[in-house]
């Protein structure tokens, strides 16, 4: 590593052998960035955090006030995160609750964040339990994502999402799985598709050494039957790619291919591996990729639908977490990025507190706002002008309703279905474990008591293989 020479600011971390919080500077040595700890029991470390300073210090600009939660189930008397639930000091309230409705898996992956396999079912009433409480602290729930282990093996899956969707607070269920199940049991996607679920599908490539590296074994042929599955019933799925480098970096051409080519795809969301967990064991032998690498990557695959400017950062969670582009899909079959149409500025009002926009009334008349705008601006003098306004004058006709009620649920759907997505979702480990980044986090795993926990707490510090912050996150 260089020597930083210049100080950037100042934080908490954690240190990585004890997993206590310290002191820690956020140092640049001029091109990467880096965070220096000091341990009173285990002395100092240091540990990359950013591949591009100039980058880095750009996110910087978009940080957007908070949107404070109606509720705290948290105890603020309390250091953090010790008190984490959230407690009063949290800077944002949550855009996505990940509940882990199980332990069990069927695979072992190597890289797994929540160490799964144990044997552990939440019952449909601690279900219900858990979302009345999560109800009371959020007003609208955009996506509930249902995971795990491998959520598909719970014996009451179908009995779970009917509660959740009975509840109108909730627009959107999505659920993070592995697919084999869907191979075993062909009746549950049909029984998922009539539910309008969201299949967020772990898919590392086309290439079976990912999987035998990430996941421990060859499964690229079971992966390629789950996609045909998932074609065939047409349901809406988005594709989560845990990327590491050296490994599947090379699979990015064509799997945003399959996302812009199959109507079904609506998203891909790209994470890059983050050394927590069963992952801590991989930490020195595959080298660590930042958000930039990833956005570079992208810009530079040779696929003219995608340059690395089409992406930011989401302005509700702190800039180093998330990053996202959008596209529009246009009827001709080619596709557009909305940040080039409209400007990121304007991407970034619309976004400033959650991952989806257009799913209340206020930000409906938002986003006609936006597509008006559109309509007399940058895009009137776009080459492919005409095929942009035909596309845009059917989302109109889409969004417009015969009577003066709002269905968000109609809205989320109209809006997968003409604008793809591509995440960028970096989760935090024990080397790049940022406090401040903790208190703008927007996902959380909801626990059955009513605490939220923000994500990066529960994986580093929080799950049984932990170690907690001086001993202050429960179990």
């Amino acid at each position: 590593m260089n020597n930083p020479q210049k100080t950037l600011g100042i934080t908490q971390s954690v240190c990585e052998i004890c997993r206590k919080i310290i002191p820690t500077k956020i140092c640049t040595d001029g091109s990467n960035v880096y965070f220096q700890k000091f341990c009173p029991d285990h002395g100092n470390s240091s540990s990359l955090i950013h591949n591009d300073l100039e980058n880095y210090l750009q996110t910087q600009r978009y940080v957007k006030p908070a949107w404070i939660p109606r509720e705290f189930s948290g105890e603020s008397d309390k250091p953090c995160p010790e008190g984490c639930g959230f407690c009063s000091r949290h800077e944002q309230h949550l855009c996505m609750p990940i509940v882990e409705i199980t332990s069990r898996c069927n695979l072992a992956c190597p890289i797994c964040i929540a160490n799964a396999g144990q044997q552990w079912d939440m019952t449909v009433k601690e279900f219900s339990k858990l979302i009345d409480n999560l109800i009371l602290t959020e007003s609208q729930i955009d996506v509930l994502n249902i995971s795990g282990g491998e959520p598909l093996i719970h014996p009451q899956l179908l009995e779970i999402i009917d509660n959740a969707l009975s509840r109108p607070e909730i627009v959107r269920v999505s659920i993070s799985t592995n697919g084999l199940v869907l191979l075993d049991q062909p009746a549950l996607i049909h029984e998922l598709k009539k539910r309008n679920v969201v299949i967020s599908l772990q898919f590392d490539g086309f290439d079976d050494k990912a999987y035998e590296i990430l996941r421990g074994r060859k499964l690229l042929k079971q992966k390629l039957a789950i996609l045909d599955v998932l074609a065939e019933s047409e349901i809406s799925t988005s594709l989560t790619v845990t990327v590491a480098d050296q490994i599947n970096t090379d699979q990015f051409p064509k799997i945003v291919n399959y996302l812009f080519s199959n109507r079904h795809v609506i998203s891909m969301m790209i994470q890059p591996l983050s050394f927590a967990g069963r992952g801590l064991n991989l930490s020195g032998k595959i080298n660590r990729l930042s958000i930039p690498d990833i956005t570079k990557l992208l810009g530079k695959m040779g696929d003219k639908r995608i340059k690395h400017s089409d992406f930011a950062p989401l302005p509700c969670s702190h800039p180093l977490c998330f990053y996202l582009a959008y596209y529009l899909m246009l009827d001709d079959g080619n596709t557009v990025s909305l940040n080039q149409l409209v400007g990121a500025s304007k991407m970034m009002d619309l976004l400033a507190n959650k991952t989806v926009f257009g799913l209340d009334i206020q930000e409906q008349e938002n986003l006609k706002d936006m597509v008006y705008d559109i309509w007399s601006g940058p895009a009137g003098v776009a080459p492919d002008s005409a095929v942009v306004m035909k596309t845009l004058r059917r989302i109109l006709d889409q969004m417009s309703t015969s009577c003066s009620c709002f269905d968000p649920r109609k809205a989320f759907t109209i809006a997968e279905r003409n604008i793809k997505s591509i995440f960028i979702h970096a989760f935090q480990d024990v080397e790049t474990f940022d406090l401040s980044r903790v208190r703008r986090c927007c996902q959380a795993y909801p626990q059955t008591d009513g605490r939220l926990i923000p994500a990066c707490v529960h994986n580093v510090l929080g799950r049984n293989n932990s170690v907690s912050a001086a001993e202050g996150v429960k179990k």
